[in-house]
């Protein structure tokens, strides 16, 4: 091949691969700015509907058929073109779960009209099922408390107690978690209308879930036999850049008592722990310190079986001249978990 001719050719492949490469550094640019402000649109959208909540005029409560040729109690469009924005909308449901606006939404039974807080609230309850209004009040345990004279009397008497059910709600919001369930059920009143949007979020309650302090149980065979009760001291969950499934990471105290024929010992141990979420494999590594200063440092591997069971392989390494020989190595742990909050919040407390 002439020497012109590969200088050419050489030259093409060059521009080619500027091309490609710009091309490859304008997609990674520009492509999350567009999905950003997508985003960004589609949220001052929603923002703009919540905002409407003042002229709202009929929400769900006591579905009769009609009054005076109009439907009342059933919610009118705007409310539930609001709760079909599902997700969407709940940031922007809380920020006015402190705006008193009066509408002209009387409340039933009790007197009064519905502020725009107080539709927030019921578009919210048909967003999340069960939220516990009760408990996030501080006035009791029933989480069925919405609607009674007690929760009317209480929300109104001070625009501090809106203030501060405001700012648990957005606590409570945080831990959620959530799972959209297909549901025709309309949850706010008993209409037979199947719901608009077609289900809700619930919370999946699980005996030891992703956030809260909670206590715990072990069974291991370390040559001896050792049990060992402790607390949970964090147990929290995020959600990774990949993927679906968030992942878990746990801060556990155990005090441990080990039992060999006639022979007794006592110890502690501290353990570092991450999973995801449900069944999965399960990571652990730890310190311990059991009688007569024998201190070691370890790790554990294992798999978690919805973060309630968890079976474990473990292997210890001694850090201290002294090693008690009941204690071997090498063993094998079964411990069960049990998160307080989330039970607590399954039985509306």
């Amino acid at each position: 091949m002439p020497a012109h001719h590969s200088i050419q050719l050489h030259t093409m492949m060059l521009l080619r691969l500027k091309k490609v490469r710009f091309l490859l550094v304008w997609g990674c640019c520009f492509l999350p700015l567009v999905s950003a402000a997508q985003k960004d649109e589609k949220n001052a959208a929603v923002k703009l509907l919540v905002d409407q909540l003042k002229f709202v005029t009929d929400v769900p409560y006591i579905c009769r058929d009609t009054v005076y040729g109009k439907s009342v109690g059933c919610g009118d469009s705007l409310f539930w073109k609001i709760v079909m924005q599902k997700r969407d909308a709940i940031p922007f449901l809380m920020d006015k779960l402190d705006d008193t606006t009066q509408t002209v939404v009387p409340v039933p039974n009790f007197g009064g009209n519905y502020t725009v807080a107080d539709i927030a609230y019921v578009a919210m309850r048909e967003i999340i099922d069960n939220i516990p209004t009760f408990w996030l009040l501080g006035l009791g345990e029933n989480s069925y408390a919405y609607g009674t004279m007690e929760y009317w009397e209480y929300i109104r008497a001070d625009i501090r107690h809106r203030r501060k059910f405001q700012r648990e709600i957005r606590k409570w919001e945080k831990t959620l978690g959530g799972r959209w369930i297909e549901d025709k059920r309309v949850l706010t009143c008993d209409c037979a209308f199947p719901h608009p949007s077609g289900g809700h979020y619930i919370r999946e309650y699980t005996l030891s879930n992703y956030n809260g302090w909670g206590v715990h149980v072990e069974y291991s065979y370390l040559k001896a036999h050792s049990i060992g009760f402790g607390i949970n001291l964090i147990s929290e969950s995020f959600q990774p850049f990949i993927g679906k499934r968030k992942i878990n990471y746990t801060v556990d105290g155990t005090i441990t008592g080990l039992f060999f024929n006639h022979t007794s010992a006592f110890g502690q141990r501290i353990d570092v722990g991450v999973n995801v979420q449900k069944t999965s494999p399960d990571f652990h590594v730890f310190v311990e310190h059991n009688d007569r200063n024998d201190f070691r440092i370890g790790g554990k591997v294992g798999v978690s079986f919805g973060n309630f069971i968890y079976l474990h392989y473990r292997y210890s390494y001694p850090l201290t001249s002294y090693e008690n020989p009941y204690i071997s190595r090498h063993g094998v742990v079964l411990t069960i978990k049990l998160n307080m909050t989330p039970i607590g919040n399954a039985f509306g407390m």
